[in-house]
Order: structure tokens, then C-alpha cells, then sequence
């Protein structure tokens, strides 16, 4: 069964909880917190990176070098005549847009801890050997055919990822 993008990110922001310190960019103290908060994450926002578990990569973080893009069209379904492609505002349809063609994948080595990733899109899949909901945050990088994939839940756990940067949000006037 296939999740929504709708669904998914309601599922995610429901799921998701991730205990990280906050630096919030409409604080006006403009300061980061000492204390541990619980913060929703959308596209836009950044992440840093904390301490890797093992001495030569992330366990729940990897990444992914397009090598080939599938110069076949997106199948013509419900999802791709709403979404034609990838709507970087909202991270919708970037599953789809991007994990076309080929990869190279691997773990992410622990040259990149500390470093800060602007959010490129979240998703909700499950997981191939039992079918759970697993909680992915896909990063951007300086190269369009690099992504960083992350296990946000378990990365967060292992202090995998170190903080969130939140972009500047619109208050809602009630």
C-alpha cells in the first residue's frame, strides 16, 4: 500500500519525534537552548550533524551518487499527474524525481560530522524486511545528483544528528 504524500508527512509529523536542541530562527533571543526540546521539521530547515557510532561512518545515515538518470518518463498514475516533478518548497514528488536511474550508495563517512544540510524533502516508507514505517529525511548537498538519506529517528537517538536549525516559519493570525 502506498502512502500519500499528504498522508505521509502527517504520519511523519505524528511519528516523528525528534529530541534534538533547537536553535529557532524566530526565537528572539537568538540563542540555542541547553534544554532538549521536541521540534517539527519540514523542507527548508537544516540539520547538523553530530557524532557518527562507529570510527568510519554513520550507522543511519548514507548517501547516495546519481550515476545514471532513467531517460524513461514517470509512469502515468494519479500521483505524477499531480505532482509532475519535484516541488522544492514543499519536498513533494522527491522520492519519485530523484531515485530514478542508477546509484552508487554507500554509508556516510565520518568526514561529514558537524557539517549542516538544508532539508530537501521527508517521507514516510516502510521498511522492506517487515513492512514498518521508517521516518526519512532526505538532505541536500552542493552536488544536484548527491543526496544524503536519513534514518531521522534512530539518528537522532544515537546523537547521529547533533541539532536543527529551523528556517523562518509565518505565524498564523487567528
Amino acid at each position: 500500500m502506498r502512502f500519500s504524500i499528504i498522508a505521509s508527512r502527517i504520519i511523519f509529523i505524528l511519528l516523528l519525534m525528534l529530541t534534538a536542541v533547537a536553535v529557532d530562527a524566530q526565537s528572539s533571543e537568538g540563542a540555542a537552548s541547553d534544554e532538549a526540546v521536541e521540534v517539527s521539521i519540514s523542507v527548508g530547515d537544516t540539520l547538523i550533524l553530530g557524532k557518527a557510532k562507529s570510527p568510519t561512518v554513520f550507522a543511519f545515515i548514507d548517501i547516495f551518487r546519481k550515476t545514471r538518470w532513467d531517460p524513461d518518463p514517470l509512469p502515468d498514475d494519479a500521483f505524477t499527474r499531480k505532482y509532475k516533478t519535484y516541488d522544492s518548497s514543499t519536498g513533494n514528488g522527491f522520492y519519485r524525481y530523484f531515485f530514478r536511474g542508477d546509484f552508487d550508495a554507500a554509508e556516510l563517512p565520518v568526514s561529514f560530522e558537524g557539517r549542516k544540510f538544508p532539508i530537501k524533502g521527508l517521507e514516510v516508507v516502510k521498511k522492506e524486511k517487515d513492512g514498518t514505517p521508517l521516518n526519512v529525511v532526505y538532505l541536500a548537498t552542493d552536488d544536484d545528483n548527491t543526496i544524503i538519506l536519513v534514518d531521522i529517528d534512530n539518528a537522532t537517538q544515537f546523537g547521529e544528528i547533533e541539532n536543527v536549525i529551523l528556517a523562518k516559519r509565518n505565524k498564523l493570525k487567528l
